[in-house]
């Protein structure tokens, strides 16, 4: 908006002082009396300098540049530093419609997973010091869980980029064009290869969220089964059913497609 205003002022200035320039008696000297060139100049300077100040003003005030195409990159998890940032870039992908639940249910995870995250060190704190060995060792179980978690989030939003939102509509349209009433729609080979196409894709979404919402409901229990302990040491650490599990939630997902 600055760089706009900046135009305007420059062009109407550059207007201004080539008028002054050139009618000034000190300077060229044109005015509408005397010979009949420096009239016809005269005029001309009038006219070609409302038009210039016309349809300058107007292209500088009313028609906005096209925006440039964002490159397409994927991300790769390093763009962002605290949950935040993945709920903002969650955020900025809703409105299209496609993914809209999913990106919901996906900010919706988000909050949840920092309140355990900190629910978890306030537990941890009231039976171990931060220097304890068994305090490191709990640490190392959860944080490769919270990992995994977050790396689902980059997975979904690269989905998200990739995801071609105005070839999925035209598809949905033509496949609905082509049902009759009450009965089927029949479309190309080439049309429902690529709706199963974007079908995954939307899957895919979903399975992430489903397997955020599992990851979460493991955290609750470990959460439940640290809260029941009066003495935990590093043996007890192990015996824990919930952080079993949670390592065999992650030893099942460590090879999930992206």
């Amino acid at each position: 908006m600055k760089h706009r205003a900046l135009k305007i002022v420059c062009l109407n200035l550059g207007i201004v002082l080539l008028n002054v320039i050139l009618f000034s008696p000190s300077l060229v000297g044109l005015n509408f009396v005397g010979e009949a060139f420096k009239i016809a100049m005269a005029v001309t300077v009038i006219v070609m300098s409302l038009i210039a100040f016309c349809y300058g003003n107007y292209v500088l005030l009313f028609q906005e540049k096209p925006a440039e195409e964002p490159m397409l990159h994927f991300l790769k998890g390093n763009e962002f530093t605290k949950p935040e940032d993945y709920a903002e870039a969650l955020k900025a992908k809703k409105g299209k419609g496609v993914f809209d639940e999913e990106i919901d249910n996906a900010i919706e995870q988000v909050g949840r997973m920092k309140d355990k995250d900190r629910a978890l060190d306030s537990i941890l704190e009231q039976f171990f010091l931060p220097q304890e060995i068994t305090y490191s060792r709990f640490q190392n179980t959860i944080n490769p869980v919270q990992a995994l978690f977050y790396n689902n989030i980059k997975k979904m939003l690269n989905r998200m980029l990739i995801f071609d939102y105005k070839d999925y509509e035209k598809l949905r349209q033509k496949i609905a064009d082509s049902r009759p009433p009450g009965g089927v729609s029949v479309v190309s080979k080439s049309v429902d290869t690529q709706m199963g196409i974007y079908r995954e894709h939307i899957e895919y979404v979903r399975d992430l969220v489903s397997m955020n919402e599992e990851i979460l409901i493991k955290l609750d229990g470990l959460l439940l089964e640290i809260s029941k302990l009066d003495d935990l040491d590093e043996k007890g650490l192990e015996n824990i059913a919930a952080i079993q599990e949670i390592n065999d939630l992650i030893d099942q997902t460590k090879y999930y497609k992206s």
